[in-house]
């Protein structure tokens, strides 16, 4: 399911753009909320990281303000729960292929 952050999510979640400058150059910025044995959230953080993307990850299993955070961006509880840009994704095997997309912009 691919959703619209709302509003606040957007000011608040990753604030100063979709990318970030690291070692000479332009890289991505992603929110993965997961927790430990999720092998769906595993792949995605794998993912993540063999693209060069900056990952920030969330782990809802052991701290309570990401579960929150989580729940606010989507209404309920879902991991993982991946934030590109202002594009939410409950999931990651399932929106693969439009995630890859998002990370070639």
């Amino acid at each position: 399911m691919l959703a619209e952050a709302p509003e606040r999510v957007k000011a608040a979640a990753i604030p100063t753009g979709s990318r970030w400058w690291y070692g000479g150059r332009i890289v991505k910025k992603v929110m993965l909320f997961t927790m430990e044995g999720i092998a769906d959230g595993e792949a995605a953080l794998a993912f993540f990281q063999s693209r060069g993307a900056a990952v920030e990850v969330r782990d809802v299993g052991r701290d309570p303000a990401a579960s929150q955070d989580a729940f606010r961006l989507t209404g309920r509880l879902a991991v993982p729960t991946v934030l590109i840009n202002e594009h939410v994704f409950l999931g990651f095997g399932a929106h693969r292929d439009e995630i890859e997309t998002l990370m070639r912009e």
